[in-house]
């Protein structure tokens, strides 16, 4: 006779419930954004999330966060896992485990988001200093933070921008993201390797009139792995 404890069944187990919510990222007028939405009757901002539903899986429950509560089409969003979210106490209403994504998309593509964009400061937080539910503040500067070193290492790897971009238009957008004012021509040192030069019908280099003089327009030539190779200077870095 063999003794010892009978192995446990899961039902002996507690089970906490499964969220996926989705931090969804933009750039408009040189300021990231992110899409909140808020309870009913005006109440606080929270992400944009949705229970796992019974015998689903974590993707099927992204899309369905995608496409009914953000009103957008889960077949041309490619959010990524960002982290899981477990503190015991992180939703009043019980135990609850997140599995946050996050995702970036130009802001054209949210023209019929259904919720709010609101700017994200430095800090990764909302701007107007409102406090969003549960510990949605900590996916918010997650997302951010993950947003910021992909763009400290490529050219908008997540295509914010529609080509082709003048390298002005470019060096922006990265500030924009990142939060802080990059060297003009160390930017611009880096980022030309990795981009062609776009032409236009007569096959002579494409330009765009932006106020001043013509400025020459590029796309993204080199493959996704290439990188700046370094973070990229700040303006009030010593060296460039």
């Amino acid at each position: 006779m063999v003794s010892g404890r009978a192995n446990p069944r899961l039902s002996d187990f507690p089970r906490p419930s499964v969220a996926v919510d989705i931090a969804v990222l933009t750039v408009v007028d040189r300021e990231l954004q992110v899409v909140v939405q808020r309870t009913p009757n005006g109440g606080a901002p929270a992400l944009p999330g949705r229970f796992v539903r019974d015998r689903h899986t974590v993707n099927e429950t992204v899309r369905e966060v995608l496409e009914l509560k953000l009103g957008l089409s889960p077949d041309h969003v490619r959010p990524h896992l960002l982290a899981v979210f477990s503190d015991p106490d992180r939703d009043p209403r019980g135990w609850t485990i997140s599995i946050a994504h996050a995702v970036a998309l130009p802001p054209d593509e949210l023209s019929d988001v259904v919720g709010e964009l609101e700017p994200v400061s430095d800090d990764g937080r909302l701007a107007s200093g409102e406090r969003l539910l549960y510990d949605h503040d900590e996916i918010i500067a997650a997302a951010t933070d993950n947003l910021r070193d992909r763009y400290e290492d490529r050219p908008d790897p997540d295509n914010l921008l529609h080509q082709p971009y003048t390298l002005s238009e470019l060096r922006e957008l990265h500030e924009a993201i990142l939060g802080r004012r990059l060297m003009r021509d160390s930017f611009n040192r880096r980022v030309q390797p990795l981009l062609a030069a776009a032409m236009d019908a007569e096959g002579k280099p494409a330009t765009r009139v932006g106020g001043g003089r013509p400025a020459r327009l590029y796309s993204k030539e080199a493959p996704a792995t290439a990188t700046f190779g370094w973070r990229l200077p700040s303006a009030t870095d010593p060296m460039g």
